[in-house]
């Protein structure tokens, strides 16, 4: 799809204009970051990752243009790992709502949040309630919720017969995505599985007191080694399923 149709960042502001007066008053805003992703792929993995499914989305609802991502986001458990960058939470607030401050000046009047990185989600719900008490001629959406989002990368796992646990943080998942989306930033002969398992209490736990290197060395949470890029085109289109689904049942008049 041509990303000038859709990224905001790559038009002009008179094109910008345009498109807005001509209906187009839906906004995305993908919150990602900036961390590790063990030894195979990139730190920009989730924003890549989310800027493809927001180009997704913004397609298949037809009336949507797409934010520039946000990134860093918070990746407190991630900074053991040589490269990954985290936000305050206050620093990561006064982001999301000047982006949103400053869209509704030029005529948005719906704003989608979704995040591609899974330790924004928390904050990105307090921020989205926040944002409408301070924009209440808007509507928002927040798209899925983290446990919605792993019940896709389950999804996931069934679809392909991989064990539990394989779709974690730089897993089957996330590889397969990025093979499909950018290659050159994947290196398969570095691929090494990390902790493999339910997230039950106790590694959450494990988490939450030493970061992801308690978990796994490698920085990894599941198995990536049978990723296909093919694997990665089903699961953006089905994850952008979900969030038009998500998109269209929380904003009137699309």
């Amino acid at each position: 799809m041509p990303l000038n149709d859709f990224l905001l960042e790559r038009m002009n502001w008179p094109a910008i204009k345009e498109k807005i007066g001509a209906g187009m008053d839906t906004v995305i805003i993908c919150t990602a970051s900036v961390e590790q992703h063990g030894y195979h792929l990139s730190e920009l993995t989730d924003t890549l990752i989310g800027e493809a499914t927001g180009l997704l989305v913004a397609e298949k609802l037809g009336n949507a243009l797409m934010a520039p991502v946000i990134r860093p986001g918070l990746s407190e458990h991630h900074i053991p790992m040589a490269g990954s960058l985290t936000l305050r939470p206050e620093v990561y607030r006064g982001l999301l709502e000047d982006y949103v401050t400053s869209y509704q000046k030029h005529g948005f009047k719906k704003v989608v949040i979704f995040s591609s990185h899974g330790g924004n989600f928390n904050e990105n719900e307090k921020i989205v309630k926040n944002l409408k008490e301070m924009h209440p001629d808007m509507q928002f959406s927040s798209a899925l919720t983290l446990m919605e989002l792993m019940g896709l990368m389950a999804q996931f796992e069934r679809q392909y017969n991989l064990a539990e646990g394989s779709c974690g943080h730089g897993g089957a998942m996330e590889t397969s995505v990025m093979l499909h989306i950018a290659p050159d930033q994947v290196d398969m002969e570095k691929a090494t599985p990390g902790f493999i398992g339910k997230m039950n209490e106790e590694v959450l736990e494990k988490l939450f007191e030493h970061g992801i290197v308690g978990l796994s060395e490698v920085g990894i949470i599941g198995d990536l080694r049978q990723a296909k890029a093919e694997w990665g085109e089903w699961f953006l289109e089905l994850m952008s399923d979900e969030i038009v689904k998500a998109v269209q049942r929380d904003l009137k008049g699309l």
